[in-house]
């Protein structure tokens, strides 16, 4: 997977759902043959709540919250916990299963691609690391989470500063395709993010206690405010570096666009959203 060209895709301030309507094209394309592995950078407009595939979104979210806070959901192809997305980049990077050198192991191919996320932190001068859960407590928080929430804690080979967790990322297999795309906060509005939850006010002051604890945003690790145009282009060396890319703009043709826009109404049906 070394020394290649991928396509290389921005799409700032896109919906929700087009978002994730995106993410599995490209995973259809890629599969297919008809489409180089990809990487993308995209940010939200409007912000946006993702949960994992697998997520009792009906359970965990507060509709009446998220509504008054205008915070639309989508639900993910991947799985995991749910994710704000804010003020934050978000990174997907695709590429074929039978791709040589990934590793069949979810676990290890995500650490191998995580390793451009790792370099794109270094860029900026963060000195960002995996994290390996060492502890029972850390692996029992792993498999009894202790709220819905992404950032509550770290799993295998996510990337921490000083012990917090930095970016939230999740993985998938989609007929034949990898699709790997993370969460890379620059900022977090933590009020917000838990007022989006169907916890009491006891439950919500721990979450945050626990919140701020483990988890960090770029701004405050660097103290400065960086832009998502910065973040891009540091995310983008740090995937060139890592693999020895060469990349192509990624432009779609009007029957791509057609294919993205039908998977858009899937993403926005409350039959996909809050199906659990």
């Amino acid at each position: 997977m070394t020394g290649t060209t991928w396509h290389l895709l921005r799409t700032e301030s896109t919906s929700p759902a087009e978002n994730m309507a995106i993410d599995e094209a490209i995973a259809n394309w890629v599969a297919k043959g008809e489409l180089k592995p990809t990487l993308r950078f995209y940010s939200w407009a409007p912000h946006a709540i993702s949960v994992g595939r697998f997520q009792r979104a009906t359970r965990d979210l507060d509709r009446d919250a998220l509504e008054a806070n205008n915070i639309p959901v989508v639900r993910r192809l991947t799985g995991g916990r749910a994710v704000l997305h804010a003020d934050e980049l978000t990174y997907s990077v695709i590429l074929p299963e039978s791709t040589p050198a990934l590793p069949t192991n979810i676990i290890e191919s995500y650490r191998l691609l995580t390793e451009g996320v790792r370099r794109g932190y270094h860029e900026l001068g963060v000195p960002a690391e995996f994290s390996v859960p060492l502890t029972e407590e850390d692996r029992e928080a792993l498999r009894k989470p202790k709220s819905a929430v992404c950032f509550d804690a770290a799993s295998y080979y996510e990337l921490a500063v000083d012990g917090k967790k930095i970016a939230g990322s999740a993985q998938v297999r989609h007929q034949g395709a990898v699709l790997q795309h993370g969460s890379i906060p620059l900022s977090v509005d933590d009020e917000v993010l838990f007022d989006c939850f169907a916890m009491d006010e006891t439950e919500k002051r721990e979450a945050k206690t626990r919140f701020s604890e483990k988890a960090v945003a770029l701004n405050d690790t660097l103290n400065r405010f960086v832009s998502f145009d910065e973040v891009a282009a540091a995310f983008e060396t740090g995937f060139k570096d890592a693999f020895s890319l060469t990349f192509e703009p990624l432009v779609f043709t009007k029957e791509q666009q057609a294919e993205i826009d039908l998977l858009v109404k899937k993403y926005e049906s409350d039959e996909w959203v809050w199906k659990r």
